[in-house]
């Protein structure tokens, strides 16, 4: 669990500020074209009411043009958070959702006007077998249905333990075969290398499904994990810091349609902010 810091270069003032007037500056360009958003779960240790407007105001003044939602913040009223994330100046296309309360998240999801309603995790109960699968594929389906009649996508982020091998088959491949194929990926390429998968046959084969990716770098080292909660899966780096061949993933990833980026670095070596602007110095310079 990370530990809480100060920010050291945002003022009260200015966190306050971000309630009540709009920021007018744009998010910055990116040389590849692609527009590029953060997981705030990545800076989950600043997501308080009163860190808040802060956090989102450092995310759009580094050049980040979108947030991916996280439940930490939906304390607030839907159309009070939607308002904030939009006076700063940002965007939230996509908000992930707990597994357990999906149905039950629709309504707040259509209100905050995301584009993708995200469930990123099923309960690890349902990991052992490929009978757990087929049940969270089944509820999985009752929420993206629900969410279709309320005008949201639905999509699905797979880890590393959805592709490991069990009796006759793995999870993953019980969740792509179960799911109703209206129902999305967001494949975050760090997780599927950590697993020993290909991100890019991944990508060609569920072209259909493909619609966001989550970004971290990986560094270097040997074996792969099946859990997230595996310390040897924790090899987090910012982008282009590590051993994935960005220009490459992302130039495919474009290539299929998909339009939604985030940064979603679970760990980091240096303070958040730095992680942020590192991942985004890389991103916003990268031609594909």
């Amino acid at each position: 669990m990370l530990t809480r810091r100060r920010f050291s270069a945002l003022s009260a003032a200015a966190a306050g500020a971000a309630l009540t007037a709009p920021f007018k500056a744009q998010a910055a360009a990116t040389r590849s074209g692609l527009e590029f958003g953060v997981q705030i779960y990545m800076v989950r240790d600043r997501l308080d009411n009163a860190q808040l407007p802060a956090t989102l105001r450092l995310i759009h003044e580094i050049g980040y043009a979108t947030i991916e939602t996280y439940p930490l913040v939906y304390s607030r009223p839907a159309k009070e958070l939607k308002a904030l994330i939009e006076s700063v100046g940002l965007k939230a296309p996509s908000g992930h959702f707990d597994y357990a309360t999906l149905e039950k998240d629709v309504e707040y999801a259509a209100e905050l006007g995301v584009e993708y309603m995200i469930c990123p995790m099923i309960p690890q109960p349902l990991w052992d077998s490929l009978e757990g699968f087929k049940q969270a594929a089944a509820h999985l389906n009752k929420a993206a249905a629900r969410a279709r009649a309320a005008g949201v996508k639905f999509g699905y982020h797979p880890h590393n333990y959805e592709f490991k091998k069990l009796e006759s088959g793995r999870g993953f491949d019980v969740l792509m075969r179960e799911l109703d194929p209206a129902v999305k990926l967001e494949l975050d390429i760090y997780w599927a290398i950590e697993a020993g998968e290909n991100p890019l046959e991944l990508m060609r084969k569920y072209r259909e499904r493909l619609a966001l990716i989550h970004i971290k770098d990986r560094k270097a080292g040997t074996g792969f994990t099946y859990s997230p909660f595996d310390p040897k899966a924790a090899r987090f780096t910012e982008a282009g810091s590590g051993s994935i061949d960005w220009k490459t993933m992302l130039g495919e990833a474009h290539q299929l349609g998909v339009r939604q980026y985030f940064v979603d670095q679970d760990g980091y070596d240096v303070p958040v902010e730095e992680s942020l602007r590192r991942n985004w110095k890389f991103l916003s310079q990268l031609s594909l």
